[in-house]
């Protein structure tokens, strides 16, 4: 999900069989011996999560959805 929101792969996307104990290792090991992925990580989710917004998000679509089926069923009268 991250890196569908980040519009490019900012995390490793260890599924299935990619998820092994050696590729987690790995990728653990290169965040830790390399500063620039590090950097780049933590610029790549401070994106991701400024593009989520604010905290509140299923409120704020649960608002937008009752507004909009307000709309709709004043419309239908």
């Amino acid at each position: 999900m991250v890196n569908l929101i980040a519009g490019k792969p900012a995390v490793p996307e260890l599924i299935q069989n990619d998820f092994t104990a050696d590729r987690v290792a790995a990728e653990v090991l290169r965040l830790l011996n390399d500063q620039s992925a590090r950097d780049a990580l933590r610029r790549d989710l401070a994106e991701v999560r400024q593009r989520l917004g604010p905290p509140g998000a299923v409120e704020r679509a649960a608002e937008a959805i009752l507004k909009l089926l307000s709309s709709a069923h004043g419309n239908a009268k």
